[in-house]
Protein backbone atom coordinates (compact mmCIF):
# COMPACT_ATOMS: atom_id res chain seq x y z
CA UNK A 1 0.00 0.00 0.00
CA UNK A 2 1.27 3.28 -0.87
CA UNK A 3 2.09 5.83 2.02
CA UNK A 4 -0.07 8.18 0.62
CA UNK A 5 -3.40 6.03 0.65
CA UNK A 6 -2.06 4.86 4.50
CA UNK A 7 -2.45 8.60 5.18
CA UNK A 8 -5.37 9.18 4.02
CA UNK A 9 -6.69 5.51 5.62
CA UNK A 10 -5.41 6.83 8.83
CA UNK A 11 -6.34 10.38 8.76
CA UNK A 12 -9.23 10.68 6.53
CA UNK A 13 -11.83 11.25 8.77
CA UNK A 14 -10.13 14.52 10.05
CA UNK A 15 -11.71 16.52 6.98
CA UNK A 16 -15.32 15.13 8.36
CA UNK A 17 -14.85 15.81 11.77
CA UNK A 18 -13.79 19.25 10.98
CA UNK A 19 -16.85 19.69 8.47
CA UNK A 20 -19.29 18.51 11.36
CA UNK A 21 -17.38 21.30 13.35
CA UNK A 22 -18.14 23.63 10.76
CA UNK A 23 -21.91 23.08 10.53
CA UNK A 24 -22.20 22.66 14.10
CA UNK A 25 -20.94 26.30 14.90
CA UNK A 26 -22.91 28.16 12.32
CA UNK A 27 -26.31 26.41 13.78
CA UNK A 28 -24.79 28.09 16.98
CA UNK A 29 -25.17 31.44 14.86
CA UNK A 30 -27.78 34.34 16.59
CA UNK A 31 -31.17 34.50 14.64
CA UNK A 32 -31.34 38.32 14.18
CA UNK A 33 -35.27 37.41 13.89
CA UNK A 34 -35.69 35.50 17.51
CA UNK A 35 -37.18 37.97 20.19
CA UNK A 36 -34.82 38.25 23.03
CA UNK A 37 -35.96 38.68 26.86
CA UNK A 38 -36.93 41.97 27.33
CA UNK A 39 -39.70 44.21 28.63
CA UNK A 40 -41.44 44.37 25.83
CA UNK A 41 -41.26 40.41 24.76
CA UNK A 42 -44.74 39.71 26.34
CA UNK A 43 -45.86 42.01 23.66
CA UNK A 44 -43.83 41.25 21.00
CA UNK A 45 -45.16 37.73 21.92
CA UNK A 46 -48.83 38.63 21.35
CA UNK A 47 -48.22 40.91 18.09
CA UNK A 48 -46.59 37.17 16.87
CA UNK A 49 -49.02 35.07 17.42
CA UNK A 50 -51.75 37.58 16.16
CA UNK A 51 -50.02 37.01 12.67
CA UNK A 52 -47.90 41.06 12.89
CA UNK A 53 -44.43 41.23 12.54
CA UNK A 54 -42.02 42.40 15.24
CA UNK A 55 -39.72 45.10 13.74
CA UNK A 56 -37.08 45.97 16.40
CA UNK A 57 -37.37 50.06 16.56
CA UNK A 58 -33.86 52.48 16.10
CA UNK A 59 -33.07 53.68 18.93
CA UNK A 60 -33.90 57.73 18.75
CA UNK A 61 -31.12 60.06 20.10
CA UNK A 62 -31.10 62.23 23.76
CA UNK A 63 -32.14 65.53 23.14
CA UNK A 64 -29.80 67.87 23.90
CA UNK A 65 -30.23 70.80 26.82
CA UNK A 66 -30.81 73.33 24.42
CA UNK A 67 -33.76 72.20 22.69
CA UNK A 68 -36.02 71.86 25.45
CA UNK A 69 -37.94 74.92 26.92
CA UNK A 70 -37.26 76.07 30.24
CA UNK A 71 -40.67 74.34 31.46
CA UNK A 72 -39.33 70.91 30.37
CA UNK A 73 -36.06 71.81 32.05
CA UNK A 74 -37.26 72.60 35.04
CA UNK A 75 -40.65 69.89 34.88
CA UNK A 76 -42.02 68.52 38.14
CA UNK A 77 -39.25 70.80 40.86
CA UNK A 78 -41.37 73.06 43.39
CA UNK A 79 -42.21 76.34 42.04
CA UNK A 80 -39.66 78.20 44.78
CA UNK A 81 -36.59 76.10 43.40
CA UNK A 82 -37.95 76.87 39.66
CA UNK A 83 -38.04 80.68 40.42
CA UNK A 84 -34.50 80.53 42.29
CA UNK A 85 -32.66 78.30 39.52
CA UNK A 86 -34.56 81.24 36.80
CA UNK A 87 -32.99 83.96 38.34
CA UNK A 88 -29.57 82.46 39.17
CA UNK A 89 -26.35 83.29 38.10
CA UNK A 90 -24.30 80.06 36.99
CA UNK A 91 -21.21 81.47 37.52
CA UNK A 92 -21.96 81.92 41.68
CA UNK A 93 -22.39 78.12 41.29
CA UNK A 94 -18.64 77.35 40.22
CA UNK A 95 -17.78 79.18 43.53
CA UNK A 96 -20.26 77.13 45.70
CA UNK A 97 -19.23 74.22 43.96
CA UNK A 98 -15.67 74.83 45.35
CA UNK A 99 -17.44 76.27 49.10
CA UNK A 100 -18.82 72.90 49.33
CA UNK A 101 -16.23 70.58 48.26
CA UNK A 102 -18.38 69.59 45.21
CA UNK A 103 -14.91 69.54 42.63
CA UNK A 104 -13.45 67.12 45.31
CA UNK A 105 -15.61 64.55 43.49
CA UNK A 106 -16.81 65.94 40.83
CA UNK A 107 -14.55 67.17 37.48
CA UNK A 108 -15.28 68.86 34.40
CA UNK A 109 -12.45 67.06 32.77
CA UNK A 110 -14.37 63.92 31.19
CA UNK A 111 -11.00 62.02 31.15
CA UNK A 112 -10.15 62.56 35.58
CA UNK A 113 -11.22 59.77 37.00
CA UNK A 114 -13.02 60.54 40.38
CA UNK A 115 -15.11 59.41 43.27
CA UNK A 116 -18.13 60.67 41.85
CA UNK A 117 -19.06 60.92 38.13
CA UNK A 118 -17.43 63.82 35.56
CA UNK A 119 -19.62 67.11 35.43
CA UNK A 120 -18.49 67.06 31.82
CA UNK A 121 -21.40 67.74 29.60
CA UNK A 122 -23.93 66.85 32.74
CA UNK A 123 -26.11 69.56 31.06
CA UNK A 124 -26.77 66.83 28.00
CA UNK A 125 -26.36 63.77 30.48
CA UNK A 126 -29.26 64.97 32.65
CA UNK A 127 -31.79 65.54 29.68
CA UNK A 128 -31.89 61.58 29.51
CA UNK A 129 -29.99 60.07 32.99
CA UNK A 130 -33.48 59.18 34.07
CA UNK A 131 -36.23 58.78 31.52
CA UNK A 132 -39.14 60.88 32.23
CA UNK A 133 -37.42 62.90 34.55
CA UNK A 134 -36.43 66.65 33.90
CA UNK A 135 -32.77 67.47 33.53
CA UNK A 136 -33.22 70.02 37.06
CA UNK A 137 -34.95 67.31 38.59
CA UNK A 138 -32.38 64.39 38.47
CA UNK A 139 -29.57 67.75 39.16
CA UNK A 140 -32.13 68.13 42.54
CA UNK A 141 -32.49 64.41 43.37
CA UNK A 142 -28.88 63.93 42.60
CA UNK A 143 -27.85 66.78 45.02
CA UNK A 144 -30.34 66.42 47.93
CA UNK A 145 -31.07 62.72 47.48
CA UNK A 146 -28.05 61.02 46.11
CA UNK A 147 -29.03 57.24 47.01
CA UNK A 148 -32.29 57.71 45.11
CA UNK A 149 -30.34 57.13 41.69
CA UNK A 150 -26.44 56.27 41.68
CA UNK A 151 -25.03 56.42 38.12
CA UNK A 152 -24.11 52.90 37.23
CA UNK A 153 -20.16 52.20 38.21
CA UNK A 154 -20.04 54.00 41.18
CA UNK A 155 -20.67 53.29 44.79
CA UNK A 156 -23.70 53.94 46.86
CA UNK A 157 -23.44 55.83 50.31
CA UNK A 158 -20.37 58.03 48.74
CA UNK A 159 -22.15 61.49 48.11
CA UNK A 160 -22.78 63.30 51.75
CA UNK A 161 -26.46 63.52 52.33
CA UNK A 162 -25.64 67.00 53.87
CA UNK A 163 -26.70 68.93 51.14
CA UNK A 164 -30.03 69.03 51.98
CA UNK A 165 -29.64 72.18 54.25
CA UNK A 166 -28.60 74.00 51.16
CA UNK A 167 -30.82 76.56 50.84
CA UNK A 168 -33.33 77.38 48.32
CA UNK A 169 -31.88 80.20 46.53
CA UNK A 170 -27.41 78.31 47.14
CA UNK A 171 -29.76 74.88 45.51
CA UNK A 172 -31.01 76.64 42.06
CA UNK A 173 -27.71 78.39 41.83
CA UNK A 174 -25.91 74.90 42.02
CA UNK A 175 -28.11 73.26 39.29
CA UNK A 176 -28.27 76.23 37.41
CA UNK A 177 -24.40 75.82 37.14
CA UNK A 178 -24.53 72.35 36.33
CA UNK A 179 -27.06 72.27 33.82
CA UNK A 180 -24.67 75.50 32.04
CA UNK A 181 -22.35 72.77 31.57
CA UNK A 182 -22.73 71.39 28.23
CA UNK A 183 -20.44 70.48 25.46
CA UNK A 184 -22.02 70.86 22.28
Amino acid sequence: MKSSQLLWRRFGWLPAVMLLLVLAVASCAPNPNALIISPQLGEQMVARAAGNQVVRAEATPAPKLSELSFEQITAGLPPELVTAISNADPAAGEQLALQNGCVGCHALDPNATMTGPTWYNIGNTAVSRIPGESPALYLDHSITNPGQYVVPSYPDNIMPKTYTSLGTDDLGTLIAYLLSQTQE
